[in-house]
């Protein structure tokens, strides 16, 4: 297992909600293996996830999440404040607060909450965020590049101590 997973999670049934397995789709397409950095699909199934989440020394988590933002947008959110965020915001991220609770663990990670258009009963994503979807993908790809290089960094750290 890779230290840094990157796990989207949503419902392609449901239109915008699956943009975080999308995103997370088109970064495992896209970029070369690496020796940090593992990308997994989760949807909506946490029993799957759960091994991924427990084994990630970081976990970086991607999911569709209501801010009343514009569609597209995306704030980053360290997993430890969760708890304490409107729990209307995902319908998925309840679930990995639960495990962690119950785990007593204080995962290392962030989430990744994309605002969406719309959520519905639809396969695919809305017309608005296909058309966000390209450069919603390279800004995300930078975020994850960027706590790639700190976590090298911290790593080389302790290895000279």
């Amino acid at each position: 297992m890779k230290p840094i997973v990157v796990l989207g999670m949503g419902s392609r049934l449901m239109m915008d909600d699956g943009i975080g397995v999308n995103v997370v789709e088109t970064l495992a397409r896209e970029s070369p293996e690496d020796e940090y950095v593992d990308y997994r699909v989760g949807e909506t199934d946490w029993e799957y996830g759960l091994d991924l989440i427990v084994s990630a020394e970081y976990l970086i988590l991607v999911d569709a999440a209501i801010m009343g933002k514009r569609p597209g947008e995306f704030t980053i959110f360290p997993l430890r404040e969760l708890s304490s965020i409107n729990s209307g915001i995902s319908q998925h991220h309840l679930h990995f607060l639960e495990v962690m609770q119950q785990l007593d663990q204080q995962k290392r990670g962030i989430m990744i909450g994309i605002e969406p258009f719309q959520i519905d009963f639809h396969w695919g994503l809305s017309r608005e965020l296909n058309e966000l979807f390209d450069p919603l993908v390279v800004r995300i790809k930078d975020a994850i590049e960027k706590i790639k290089k700190k976590y090298r960094e911290d790593r080389n750290l302790l290895a000279k101590d």
